[in-house]
This record gives structure tokens, sequence and C-alpha cells, in this order.
């Protein structure tokens, strides 16, 4: 039942006059904040949000309902172990949860209580960290660059060889008019040598050119199967298989050209570790964790494995185990992972390898 003005004295109307102005001015203050605003009280329920909070996590006509309806299905039980901490932790325990959405947003969590420690619900913050994500990548750039200049000797070396190889073929097909039962191996190796220092060019280009990053809906087990699809063309002796959680459902939010080429590389770099007949099986897992979500993408070999004392040195560009390898797809695939939000990992199995790509869950 609400109290009309005329219905109290004249102290008791300036007063709540007062109280309202305050209460406006409260709003207004959360309503203009900078950041995204979101309150959530001891019934779980949404009862605050200002326009950049309600937009970030598309709020709409759920406002007073449960902050269960603003998360999808499958990350409920792994919400109420986190409301369940906020509720029962003291006050002088606190630890705001910090996640990042959609690469721009770093979201923070944290308890609101009374003077006496008792529980009021939880505050949701969220500040714009594109203008850091951005000079993230401009010092990622800049650490493949210098990391260039201290590989200048090693490409050097990886151009030189197949040159001279092209350069003394070329001078025996030159005295020998092509007459040679060698002209047709001569001329195939000459073919082979220039295509290894095209694709180290390429790869050079790949990494000398700062990634960007542009998210878009995809279905990940369709684009991935495509993906190895192609790749199998080349490989037909290697068996591979697809599995994914049942809980990848719909389309999640990457780069669908940067997701393609780190399927690519992953598989053509475990069909090439094989030599020959082999098994490739790829899992796509869901992952939910206390502070964030996590799709990963392993990839698992029969191979012989990384060597041990190579495994601590694998990104370190223009690191190869193979005599025809540039040593630069690991490190692009990472990058990749790290644009992503998450990182690539790498160990040795009983059965081969594994190679897993973490990618945020937008």
């Amino acid at each position: 039942m609400s109290i009309e003005p005329q219905e109290l004295s004249s102290d008791e109307r300036e007063e709540l006059l007062a109280l309202r102005e305050r209460v406006a001015e409260f709003e207004d203050i959360i309503r203009c904040l900078p950041i995204g605003f979101i309150f959530i009280d001891g019934e779980d329920n949404v009862t605050m949000a200002n326009p950049i909070g309600a937009e970030i996590r598309c709020i709409g006509d759920r406002l007073g309902g449960s902050v269960a309806d603003c998360h999808p299905p499958g990350t409920h039980t792994m919400l109420e172990k986190v409301m369940n901490r906020f509720r029962t932790q003291p006050q002088m325990q606190e630890h705001p949860i910090v996640l990042e959405r959609m690469h721009r947003h770093e979201v923070t969590y944290s308890r609101v209580a009374k003077p006496d420690g008792e529980y009021r619900g939880v505050l949701w913050l969220s500040h714009d960290i594109s203008r850091r994500k951005k000079l993230e990548r401009k010092l990622m750039h800049a650490e493949r660059l210098a990391g260039l200049g201290r590989m200048a000797a090693k490409v050097a070396h990886d151009i030189k060889n197949p040159l001279n190889a092209i350069q003394g073929a070329a001078h025996f097909l030159q005295q020998d008019d092509g007459e040679s039962e060698h002209s047709e191996e001569l001329t195939t190796m000459i073919k082979d040598q220039v295509s290894r220092i095209a694709a180290l060019v390429t790869h050079l280009n790949e990494l000398t050119r700062p990634f960007e990053l542009t998210l878009e809906s995809v279905d990940l087990d369709k684009a991935i199967r495509d993906q190895l699809s192609a790749c199998s063309v080349s490989h037909p002796e290697v068996e591979w298989s697809l599995d994914a959680d049942d809980g990848i459902e719909g389309k999640v939010q990457v780069d669908r050209t940067l997701l393609e080429r780190l399927v690519w590389n992953a598989a053509e770099n475990a069909c090439l570790s094989m030599e020959g007949a082999g098994r490739l099986e790829i899992r796509i897992r869901r992952r939910h964790e206390e502070n964030a979500g996590w799709v990963d993408i392993e990839f698992e070999d029969s191979g012989p494995g990384f060597p041990a004392e190579v495994l601590q040195n694998l990104f370190q560009p223009f690191l190869t185990t193979r005599e025809n390898g540039t040593g630069l797809g690991l490190t692009i695939m990472r990058e990749i992972c790290l644009l992503h939000g998450g990182d690539l990992t790498i160990e040795n199995t009983d059965a081969g390898a594994l190679v897993t790509a973490r990618l945020s869950a937008r």
C-alpha cells in the first residue's frame, strides 16, 4: 500500500520527497554507468540491470525472473554451484569471479551482504576490455616479429638448401639437354624444392601478418568434419573418427577461417607424423569450470609422439621435427587459440600425441 504525501505531516512529506529524489538519483547513476551492472537478489532473481548489462546478458523482458533464465541449460548445474558458494561463504572470504565474454567484456561476480554479513545477493559488473585486447594482439605481433629476427639465420639456411639443390639439378639438366634417364627425376626434385620454398614463404607471411578476429556463428561439428574430409583426400591410409559431446549443440561464436586453418594444421600434422597408416581421433568436448565455459577440440594420433626434449620448445618458431617442416604450424595454431580466449596444449599419450585446442565458449 503506497503512502500519498498529503497523508503525511510537512516534515514527513519533505523526508519522503527527499528519499524519492535519492532513489531517482541512484537509478540515474546506475543507468549512466559506463559498465554493465546487474543485481541478483537472495532468491536468485535478476532485480536490477542497467542498459549495458541488460544488452550483454540479453535480459529483455526477463527482469525480475530467475538468473538461470539468462544462461544456457547446459550451464545450470555449474551456475547453481556458484550461486550456492556466494550464499554460504562468509563475507571475509569473498573472491570475485572473473571471466571473458565475446572476447570483449571482463565480467566480475561479487557477493553483496549487509554489514553483519547476511547475504543479500550477487553483483554482476562487466568492463569493456576490447582496447586492452587490441593492445595485447599488437604485443603478440611484436613478439612474433622479434622471433623472426632471431630466426633469420635459420630461415636463410632453410631456403639456401633447396636453392642449392635446384641450382645443381638445373645445371645438370642444362648439360644433359634432357636426354638422360635422370632428367625426369631431377625435374620432379626441382618442383618439390620449389614447393618447399613456397610453403615456407606462405607460413612466413602468415606469421608476420597480424590475425584479425571476425566472429560468426559456426556449427563446430560440420566445420570440423568438412576440414577432415578435405585433409583425408591427401591421407587416404589414415583412419579417423570424430566424437562430439551431446552438449555441443547449435553454433559457437568463432572466426570460421581461423578455425578451419587450426583444424587443417592439426589434422595435417597428425597425419604426417604417422608416416603412413594410422588412426586419428578427434573429440569435441564442452568444459564448464567455475569461472568460464570452454570448447576443447582434441586431436589424438597413433604416431610416435613428440620427443621429450622437444616438448618444452614446440611453440618456438621454426623448430620442427620433420625434415621438410617449416616449424611455424604450431606457433600459428596457438595464436589462433589465444585470440579465441583459449590456448593450445600438447602432450604424449600411450597411443601417440594429443593436441588440445581450447576455445572460449560464446
